[in-house]
């Protein structure tokens, strides 16, 4: 991770730094301890000006990581709900088509004709009343371009949607910042996978909380690496990029009172998000 090198540089560097201070230390003691005595101030500030400085850096780039981390989010949706607005003004266009082309076969009497062009949009053709509705319309944008890239990766997608979302804790872009990252985890995880891929996506109200329910039978998470998955920089996959997603994850679920719980098995791995409603 190229974040988490610059924090090893960091701490590489001040390590050093420390070192050098305590050489030098120990040899004005050795050879001049009046000297010592009289620059022992310079050396205590000098050592806490550098803690602070570090602490200062590694928070700072902790911060500038976020920031790309929700930029980066933020820009994702934008493009997902921009494809789904695409997507949604082709479906327009290929239904006047069709609308035309059905309205000539019965102007000329093809009925034959005509039913083999229906039977063909039925079976080909996807509409707009399949599209899921989730009661937001980001994540409605989210949820259903995930769904596409699914179909694309010949993953099986499974919703079961038990309640609409609305009057939700988090903003908008927050619940499809969580939810994207998730579905985003899930897709890498199964598509390790030969065949077989499944992902399964559930939401449920319950006792004051809306509960999305995103499971995979991606390979398991082993158990050493549950508790590591939400730190910041951490990742199970060799990739430079990954690794802040499941940490932003938690990050915006402790901001607005929701929690996120994670179990896998060599059958599934599943990620249960609890937020809470919006309280007036």
């Amino acid at each position: 991770m190229k974040v988490f090198n610059k924090n090893l540089i960091i701490i590489f560097a001040f390590t050093v730094q420390i070192f050098a201070i305590l050489i030098l230390n120990q040899w004005m003691v050795a050879s001049n301890r009046q000297l010592y005595m009289k620059n022992l101030p310079f050396f205590i500030t000098y050592l806490l000006a550098s803690l602070v400085l570090y602490f200062y850096i590694v928070k700072t780039t902790e911060s500038f990581t976020r920031k790309e981390i929700e930029y980066k989010s933020i820009k994702a949706h934008l493009k997902e709900i921009e494809e789904l607005l695409n997507t949604l003004s082709d479906q327009r266009h290929q239904h006047s088509k069709h609308i035309q082309t059905i309205q000539a076969l019965l102007y000329t009497e093809e009925y034959d004709e005509l039913k083999q062009y229906i039977n063909g949009i039925a079976g080909e053709y996807r509409t707009t009343t399949e599209m899921l509705r989730l009661g937001n319309m980001a994540l409605n944008a989210v949820v259903n371009v995930k769904r596409e890239l699914m179909a694309r990766n010949n993953i099986v997608f499974k919703a079961n949607i038990m309640a609409k979302i609305q009057d939700i804790g988090i903003s908008s872009w927050d619940l499809s910042t969580v939810i994207g990252n998730i579905l985003d985890n899930a897709i890498e995880a199964v598509l390790e996978k030969p065949d077989n891929r499944l992902i399964c996506f559930e939401t449920d109200y319950r006792k004051g909380f809306f509960i999305f329910r995103i499971s995979n039978n991606g390979l398991q998470i082993d158990e050493d690496d549950l508790g590591k998955i939400f730190q910041s920089g951490y990742s199970t996959r060799e990739h430079e990029t990954r690794g802040y997603g499941l940490y932003v994850v938690r990050k915006i679920l402790d901001k607005g009172g929701g929690r996120i719980e994670v179990q896998s098995d060599q059958k599934l791995t599943t990620f249960d998000v609890y937020l809470p409603v919006k309280t007036l």
